[in-house]
């Protein structure tokens, strides 16, 4: 069966007015001694599956979990009872051959190693659950408090999970957001499982969640596929965004992060047609968003570039600051209420349909997108001034979403050619990317109090740019071509 539950960690000052407000006195509080399973290479945890047994009062229950690629917010459940026992029962995976799609999952992950499976880790906690009425659904509010522990580590759990017993998933969306406001909190797709393994691989983070390549599904309505890919951009941000709100990310979740807002902003701007839902305000909010991680991103990089050319050590200090500053205000946001709002009408948008029948099919949808992403391109070509910086910026702008948009939409021709134009278009790319960076590198440096020292950085920046402007003018319009094979 599937799971469909949302997770969210409570911030401290925040803890014992949830607790109060869900009231222990109304509620079942059970305490919960959980015992996970894995071989000694995690072949579980790699196909992101979970098997443990847990003594719920006086009932020890076997559980395995399964991510879906669908969502964070469903998954794979199979719960086996068995009974009261004096001490903690032996592994059995008998009790999964009658059960297809269970058996399916482990022999997928463990192959030839089903006898492999040795205790990694043990959780204790105390969860204090109700069953609340909202709109249509049946939703159970748990409260869990303890431990995650291996032999020599362990790790608190202050959390509350809200999982939909019964109704829509919209209402879970809007249930869990009324309590995101009262409460501060942030959404966390990392599982107690993925905790104990951490703890037991002596890690603080798992590896950054990236990109899957996106893929029509060509029977599918234009507004389906939308929803998809909306649901696939979610499945690469939210586990970066948790990784970033609590302060244990590298250097790689935030670059994923960053392309993962990226890449919904586009979709959702680009393929706004396809839907019949507003997308604008969503599309405005992630852009928005997004500039935050450009910022930070912008400033590390003239920091890795120009330092060797910053000779004022006054310049050189106020970068270091502006990083600084760009770091925190990152980390306030991606657990902001505002923005954990976004990721919650987006899973919403993602999981639900539209009722309505559309009047042309995927082909067309993606024909006229993409006709209309060359018409910009070309209007921004023979606008572009090299002596004006706007302009130069709107052609960069509109060759950023080729770049996104062209793989995909391409797909449904066959045209042999389209592989050589899509390097044109990489390559034009490749100049607006850099002609970007330094454009705005002189920006920054323009607006500093540059002492004399540094003003041949500010030079060499802007002869750079200027060469790249020109390649990206000249690799524009050889990618602009490939326009007379798409009809």
């Amino acid at each position: 069966m599937l799971e469909v539950e949302l997770k969210f960690q409570i911030p401290e000052a925040r803890r014992s007015a949830l607790l109060k407000a869900v009231d222990p006195k109304k509620s079942d509080v059970i305490q919960l001694q959980a015992r996970y399973f894995d071989t000694e290479s995690k072949l579980l945890a790699q196909h992101k599956a979970a098997l443990r047994q847990r003594l719920e009062g006086t009932q020890w229950v076997q559980t395995l979990k399964a991510a879906t690629p669908q969502s964070h917010v469903q998954r794979f459940e199979d719960n086996h009872s068995l009974g009261e026992l004096e001490q903690a029962p032996e592994l059995d995976l008998s009790v999964y051959q009658q059960n297809p799609e269970a058996l399916s999952i482990l022999k997928n992950a463990l192959g030839n190693e089903l006898d492999q499976l040795t205790l990694q880790f043990e959780t204790d906690i105390q969860r204090t659950s109700r069953i609340i009425q909202f709109e249509d659904a049946e939703i159970e509010v748990c409260v869990d408090i303890g431990e995650v522990r291996t032999a020599s580590a362990k790790q608190d759990i202050h959390e509350v999970e809200f999982e939909l017993k019964s109704g829509s998933v919209q209402s879970l969306l809007a249930f869990s957001f009324e309590w995101v406001k009262k409460y501060q909190l942030w959404l966390d797709v990392r599982s107690k499982a993925e905790f104990g393994n951490l703890l037991v691989s002596n890690k603080t983070v798992s590896p950054a969640s990236t990109a899957r390549e996106l893929q029509f599904n060509k029977k599918d309505s234009a507004d389906k596929n939308l929803r998809s890919f909306i649901a696939s951009h979610l499945q690469h941000l939210l586990p970066n965004i948790a990784a970033i709100s609590a302060q244990v990310a590298e250097k790689e979740h935030i670059e994923q992060a960053q392309t993962a807002l990226h890449h919904l902003h586009l979709s959702l701007a680009l393929f706004k047609d396809w839907t019949d839902t507003k997308t604008d305000k969503w599309a405005h909010q992630l852009s928005a968003f997004e500039s935050h991680f450009k910022n930070l991103a912008h400033f590390e990089h003239m920091q890795r570039t120009l330092g060797a050319l910053l000779q004022n050590p006054k310049t050189a200090e106020s970068l270091n600051k502006d990083i600084l500053y760009a770091q925190e205000k990152l980390i306030n946001l991606v657990k902001s209420t505002q923005n954990v709002q976004h990721y919650l009408e987006l899973l919403m948008f993602s999981l639900s349909s539209s009722s309505k029948v559309q009047s042309h099919d995927l082909k067309w949808f993606a024909q006229n997108t993409l006709q209309n992403q060359y018409k910009q391109l070309q209007e921004c070509l023979n606008s572009a001034d090299l002596s004006d910086l706007e302009s130069l910026e709107a052609l960069a702008l509109r060759l950023n979403e080729l770049k996104f948009s062209f793989p995909l939409l391409t797909s449904i021709y066959d045209v042999k050619n389209l592989q050589k134009y899509g390097k044109s278009l990489n390559d034009a790319q490749a100049a607006c990317e850099q002609y970007q960076v330094l454009a705005s590198s002189s920006s920054y440096l323009q607006e500093t109090e540059l002492e004399a020292s540094d003003w041949f950085a500010l030079g060499w920046l802007t002869a750079k740019q200027e060469v790249y402007a020109e390649k990206l003018l000249e690799a524009t319009e050889q990618f602009l071509v490939s326009r007379k094979f798409l009809k």
